[in-house]
């Protein structure tokens, strides 16, 4: 709030008892607040969302909002076969919400899940080995290294996707895997002598990378 920062957490069971007591309370004046959709994928497989969503709860001066999507995906396995995975995605947050802005309001809180399966638990168990603290005594050099680890993992994703990657590297049953490929990278970076001249040459060569889609 010091720094006008909005915010959609995860609000899990258990967490803010009063809140959820409260929310239990308020939704049966709150009735009108849901919304459903369904999405027809073109695989067959259907997506069907139920929200409802409480608002104007007070905690200890801070106006809340509390949100809650129960997603069921239905999988067509062909023959009549159908297989559903339900999750229920719960949010509390300081931005108005209603049924204009639900969806996207509550796919936003949900970004969280992304960042952390794709993002951080790459970082700490892709070989970047982010769980190290790097520097006990000096925090600008951790926040160096982070940062780079963050440029190199970008550029690493850019150079996974791109068509002369998978062709030449992924392409087949047997190909190597991407750990494999990166422990090779690593023991030639240890021994191999960069070629200044060959270096300076590809400074001034245009190159177009094209990616998967």
């Amino acid at each position: 709030k010091s720094n006008n920062w909005s915010y959609i957490v995860t609000f899990k069971e258990g967490n803010l008892p009063t809140i959820w007591e409260e929310t239990r309370e308020l939704q049966v004046y709150q009735t009108e607040n849901h919304h459903h959709e369904m999405i027809m994928r073109p695989d067959g497989n259907t997506e069907e969302r139920h929200y409802r969503w409480v608002t104007g709860m007070d905690y200890h001066g801070y106006r809340l909002n509390w949100l809650e999507c129960q997603e069921t995906i239905t999988k067509n396995k062909g023959s009549k076969e159908v297989e559903e995975a339900q999750c229920t995605f719960t949010h509390i947050t300081d931005l108005p919400i209603g049924t204009s802005n639900i969806i996207l309001t509550s796919r936003t809180g949900r970004l969280r899940w992304k960042i952390e399966n794709e993002g951080f638990n790459t970082l700490k168990k892709g070989g970047y080995e982010m769980e190290h603290k790097y520097s006990r005594v000096n925090y600008q050099a951790s926040k160096n290294y982070y940062q780079l680890m963050q440029m190199a993992y970008l550029i690493n994703q850019l150079m996974v996707i791109s068509i002369h990657f998978q062709a030449d590297y992924l392409k087949g049953k047997n190909h190597q895997t991407l750990k494999s490929l990166w422990q090779d990278l690593i023991a030639a970076m240890k021994w191999a002598e960069l070629d200044e001249a060959r270096l300076q040459r590809m400074k001034t060569e245009k190159i177009q990378f094209r990616y998967v889609t």
